[in-house]
Order: structure tokens, then C-alpha cells, then sequence
């Protein structure tokens, strides 16, 4: 059985090298796109499990990356990370899970967990 993979698309590195780790601590292959001028080319050349998406990157708006992520993958889990709460909320239909910031990794584990059971 191969691992599943997670592509994380955060914009500030620290948060994402901590998303990165708690998911592979439970067990997934990763990917970080720190800018959102990657996740394209990453989409292409493998299918996420789950995305971590950041709203505010510096290349792309989350909500597009968002759209371009269901039209290529519609069974892909996404939990869109933000601090704009009020963002999130016009999100809410789009993204499986909304993860306000600042977010635990206790929380990403228990989601990261969730996701790899159901699969």
C-alpha cells in the first residue's frame, strides 16, 4: 500500500515546514509550495490525498488554486488554513475543512488521521 500524499501551499515558511512535519508524522508523503507558483505542476504529477491551502500566497489566490484543485481532482480533501475568518466562511462550500489560524498540530494530526482512515 502506498502512502498517501498531502501537498501543503502556505506562504510562510515556518507554518509550513510544521504542517509538513505533522503530516508525515502521520504518515504521509509531502509536498510545499511556499508561494503558490508550484502547486500546478505538482497537481500534475500526483494526485493529493489532502491539500493545506493558505488563502493569501504570494503567485495565486487560494479560492482559484482552490477551484483548479476540484476540477482536476473533485475527490481530493481540502482544509483551507486562514487567519480571515470572514474569507473562509464565502469558502465554506468549496473546502472540506476550514482550519482558522493559528492552527495546532494536534488538529492537522487528528484531520491528517481522519483522512488516511477513510481512504
Amino acid at each position: 500500500m502506498t502512502q498517501p500524499y498531502a501537498l501543503v501551499i502556505e506562504d510562510d515558511p515556518k507554518l509550513g515546514i510544521i504542517y509538513q512535519t505533522a503530516l508525515q508524522q502521520a504518515g504521509y508523503e509531502t509536498d510545499l509550495d511556499e508561494n503558490g507558483n508550484r502547486y500546478r505542476a505538482l497537481l500534475d504529477a500526483r494526485q493529493p490525498d489532502l491539500v493545506i491551502l493558505d488563502l493569501h500566497l504570494p503567485f495565486a489566490f487560494g479560492g482559484d488554486v482552490l477551484d483548479v484543485i476540484h476540477a482536476k481532482y473533485p475527490n481530493t480533501i481540502i482544509a483551507v488554513v486562514t487567519a480571515d475568518f470572514i474569507k473562509a466562511k464565502t469558502l465554506s462550500g468549496k473546502a472540506n475543512h476550514i482550519l482558522v489560524k493559528p492552527v495546532s498540530v494536534a488538529s492537522l494530526l487528528r484531520l491528517a488521521e481522519s483522512i488516511k482512515n477513510e481512504s
